[in-house]
């Protein structure tokens, strides 16, 4: 697993890549709270290159997306790859995260579905925060 990191304005960006399981899933719950005690708790995490991820990978997401809750911020995953969409669909947990994705050609804006009985938990990725 790869991280790197954009200081924005209003948000900081946290690009992971390669694979997040039981290996390295610890370091990226810390690294991923760490970031949110910034002085602007919002935080995306840009997961369009990881290659796979396990059920320990969702629990460092779900731990992050805990701490920014209590800390007044948010947490967003943004252009999740097919491996981690795969594993938020099967874990129904797809609900609890805002995720972002930019339309792909043609098509308009690309959502997750939100699991039975939520609200739309989907957002577009098109502002000046993305970059």
């Amino acid at each position: 697993m790869d991280l790197s990191v954009n200081v924005l304005a209003d948000a900081v960006v946290c690009r992971v890549s390669g694979d997040i399981d039981i290996a390295c899933s610890l370091e990226l719950k810390e690294r991923l709270i760490g970031l949110l005690q910034l002085p602007h708790p919002r935080l995306i995490v840009d997961l369009s290159k990881v290659t796979f991820m396990d059920a320990s990978g969702l629990g460092a997401l779900l731990a992050a997306r805990r701490r920014s809750v209590v800390l007044g911020g948010e947490l967003r995953l943004a252009e999740p790859s097919s491996p981690v969409r795969r594993v938020l669909e099967a874990s129904g947990l797809t609900a609890r995260f805002l995720v972002e994705t930019r339309p792909r050609r043609g098509r308009g804006p690309q959502t997750l579905p939100a699991g039975r009985g939520s609200a739309r938990a989907s957002r577009d990725l098109t502002g000046p925060a993305s970059r």
